[in-house]
């Protein structure tokens, strides 16, 4: 929610699709069609909603496909899979430890086929959760050391979180890491080994290995029958995750793809391939065939306790499209009615289950016994739809009808938030900080008001800062530090890629990838740090000289930002 209105998720996803647009249209110019990748286990509100905010973001969807068929598509492709090779079949697991969730599937690459076997996994497991680990410590320490908890402190749990990450990072590469940890004015120096990270999460990493001996049994397959094991999401780089997958699998983990960038690679060629204006060979074309992640059925009475239960029609991981049937009664002489409601989920208890809709058939002949035998097949197509066609073969009588999932919010409704959050106008050109304020959207607006405290923090920081502020401007000049030890790497790793052999090419181009990766997001924190630090002389009251017309502009913002969100509020 944002001060009392709720934004529907819908919305929030069109955010990042149209920031995601914008960056790629600096280096592409106009872009409409588009692939967009989900976690393997989304269920199904969850990718109509993400195909209902790429429309919001004025994009084409072609397809939405799951993340690790998109990475084993880069896998075939890197392995010669087009137009002039013919690589082996090759079953491969996909282990996909991303920021926020946890797949792995398993797709046998035939020919120019990418079969999904199985796939399961947990959208409530991912990176967050190993930082979020290593926070808890860091804090546990400074609070036994110096009897305060940085997590009760909002910049300071957020520098927590930065500096966690950091030493996440750090340990990927060395086996001990320093953080220095600071609150009320106290620092507190911890040291921390990649040995005791691992165990904080010994847990966590074997959360995923359970998923994927499930995986395997669900495939009905063996590690012996897993010809690859890729990985996949930056969380993936953790190097118990390769010594755990290798001690298990009994092989090397294939690190041929970047992590970071093998779906987006995938999902690219992917809508390469849709978009070939001359269509190829049935025999040379590619093709993905996916499975349902979760299961869905019918809810139904059970004949010998009579309550409500969902009886499965298409079992989880089943190769879509899909058709099934299932053959009920009804329940009473002279029922004109036959309700069908669709779930989605493994649980026989259909309140434990998510209600994606139902079918009503109605206007049926009168007269008709109870028992009378009614037929429910059932449709579960490539794009997601559901069709339901119920049928009472001993009249012949039968009813269609394409159900649209319960949860889908309404067109209109979302269109009047796009229309109230996102703009209907062009998109605006960076703001001048010190340029007069102009109408805006509440996301333009709060954009514009960052700007401005970070053109005041910049300033700030060039002076000598009152105690009340020091705070602020030690972590800034922390962060300055990092900066420029981190610049001065990507220098030093250019240099060496220049002149280093062919041979030593893909070890250094990853050095120079993870040294900029570095760089980027110490060049954000200084970003957040000036903000911070603007922000703070503005609440304070301690404005640097020279930012009246600043200081204007930010109450100008305020009043608009306040305006525009209590106009949410009433409609």
């Amino acid at each position: 929610s944002l001060s009392g209105a709720t934004i529907p998720a819908e919305i929030l996803s069109a955010f990042v699709l149209e920031n995601l647009r914008k960056v790629a249209e600096r280096r592409l110019g106009p872009v409409r069609d588009v692939v967009i990748t989900v976690p393997a286990f989304f269920d199904e509100q969850r990718r109509r909603a993400t195909q209902k905010a790429g429309q919001l973001a004025g994009l084409n969807v072609l397809d939405i496909i799951n993340e690790p068929t998109a990475a084993a598509i880069a896998y075939g492709y890197r392995q010669g899979l087009d137009a002039r090779q013919q690589p082996a079949d090759q079953t491969v697991l996909v282990y996909d430890l991303g920021g926020g969730t946890f797949d792995v599937s398993i797709l046998k690459v035939e020919d120019r086929t990418f079969r999904c076997l199985a796939t399961d996994g947990d959208v409530r497991l991912g990176g967050k959760d190993f930082d979020k680990r290593l926070i808890d410590y860091l804090a546990e320490q400074f609070l036994a050391a110096k009897g305060l908890d940085p997590r009760l402190e909002d910049n300071d749990a957020n520098q927590l979180w930065l500096d966690s990450q950091e030493l996440k990072h750090t340990l990927s590469q060395r086996k001990t890491a320093t953080g220095v940890i600071r609150s009320g004015g106290a620092r507190h120096r911890v040291e921390v080994t990649r040995d005791q990270f691992e165990e904080l999460t010994e847990d966590l990493l074997a959360r995923t290995e359970g998923t994927c001996q499930l995986v395997l049994k669900q495939a009905q397959l063996g590690w012996d029958a897993i010809d690859r094991v890729l990985l996949v999401g930056g969380s993936s780089r953790m190097p118990m995750v390769e010594a755990m997958l290798e001690r298990v699998s009994g092989q090397e983990v294939d690190r041929s793809l970047g992590p970071d960038e093998a779906i987006a690679h995938g999902a690219a060629i992917y809508a390469g391939l849709l978009q070939q204006q001359e269509p190829q060979p049935q025999d040379r074309s590619p093709h993905v065939v996916n499975v349902n992640s979760h299961s869905l059925g019918v809810v139904g009475i059970d004949p010998k306790t009579k309550r409500r239960k969902n009886l499965i029609l298409i079992p989880r991981n089943t190769p879509i499209p899909h058709r099934a049937r299932r053959r009920f009664r009804t329940a009473k002489d002279g029922q004109q009615t036959v309700v069908v409601n669709v779930v989605e989920g493994e649980s026989s208890r259909p309140d434990e289950c998510i209600a994606l809709g139902r079918c009503v058939v109605d206007d049926l002949p009168p007269d008709l016994p109870g028992g009378t035998p009614v037929d429910v097949e059932y449709h579960y197509q490539a794009d997601g739809t559901i069709e339901v066609r119920a049928s009472l073969p001993s009249i012949r009588f039968s009813a269609q009808v394409a159900i649209e999932r319960a949860a889908d919010r309404e067109s209109e409704d979302l269109e009047a938030w796009r229309a109230r959050l996102l703009g209907m106008q062009r998109d605006p050109q960076p703001a001048d900080p010190q340029s007069a304020i102009e109408p805006l959207d509440l996301q333009s607006a709060m954009r514009q008001l960052d700007a401005r405290y970070v053109s005041i923090g910049q300033l700030a920081a060039r002076q000598q800062l009152p105690r009340k502020l020091r705070k602020s401007g030690e972590l800034l000049e922390q962060t300055a530090a990092q900066a420029a030890d981190a610049d001065a790497a990507v220098k030093r790793a250019r240099q060496e890629l220049a002149s280093g052999q062919d041979a030593q090419r893909p070890h250094l181009e990853q050095q120079l990838q993870a040294a900029q990766r570095r760089a980027d997001e110490l060049g954000r924190r200084i970003r957040f740090h000036h903000l911070v630090l603007g922000r703070d002389c503005y609440k304070a009251g301690l404005m640097p000289p020279g930012t009246e017309q600043l200081t204007e502009q930010i109450e100008a913002l305020i009043a608009q930002i306040e305006a525009l969100i209590a106009a949410l509020k009433t409609d």
